[in-house]
């Protein structure tokens, strides 16, 4: 089948042209792709980052993270100045995180204050992710809150295996063989005899 609409009168330069154009329709145009953090070129995530306001950047990040930093923008965004935004822009970075207001803590801590929990894993932490939370949080919290610490709590995943086994016996104790007291049944037979005899005396001849 013919790759081009050219009528039956083209000339042969024409139907070259339209042979070597054709294939210019194979060419990927990932338009569609390009406003999908999921589907998005990685080249091309910083500039979609950037179109969606994303607020906290870093190069170094791995692909996983910037992506899913990149999806939570538009919902950080909504709801920015709650503790739900604080949430969301820092799990977006692979972090769980606890908020605990000044009125929330023991004792109660300065008024309009609030304290992060931050839990990690092998990774760790270190000066460089510090500064880049504090960064994430001042830019997604309220504008009246202050924060007042970090409290980083290490957590190690693995698994745990448990195992039972239940013994059971008898103690047998064997001892030397004795005899002791022992009990006969049976009928008793009884016998009677009488004896008699005669003494002989037998003297010599003519004694």
């Amino acid at each position: 089948m013919s790759n081009h609409l050219l009528p039956p009168n083209s000339t042969p330069r024409e139907r070259a042209l339209s042979e070597a154009c054709s294939c210019l329709s194979a060419v990927p145009v990932p338009i569609r792709s390009l406003w999908n953090s999921a589907t998005c070129p990685e080249l091309l995530l910083p500039w979609l980052a950037w179109a969606l306001s994303v607020d906290e950047w870093d190069v170094t990040w791995s692909e996983k993270q910037k992506r899913a930093t990149i999806a939570a923008a538009v919902a950080v965004h909504r709801i920015k100045g709650t503790r739900g935004a604080l949430n969301r822009a820092i799990s977006a970075l692979g972090y769980s995180v606890r908020v605990t207001e000044w009125f929330e803590a023991e004792p109660a801590g300065d008024p309009f204050t609030f304290r992060l929990t931050i839990e990690v894993d092998d990774r760790g932490i270190d000066d460089a992710l510090l500064n880049t939370l504090e960064r994430v949080v001042n830019k997604a919290k309220n504008t009246r809150s202050h924060l007042a610490g970090i409290t980083v709590a290490a957590r190690v995943a693995g698994t745990l295996f448990m195992g039972g086994t239940a013994l059971s016996g008898d103690i047998v104790t064997v001892s030397p063989w004795a005899i002791g007291e022992r009990q006969c049944s049976g009928t008793p037979c009884f016998a009677l005899a009488t004896v008699g005899y005669d003494s002989v005396t037998i003297n010599p001849l003519g004694a």
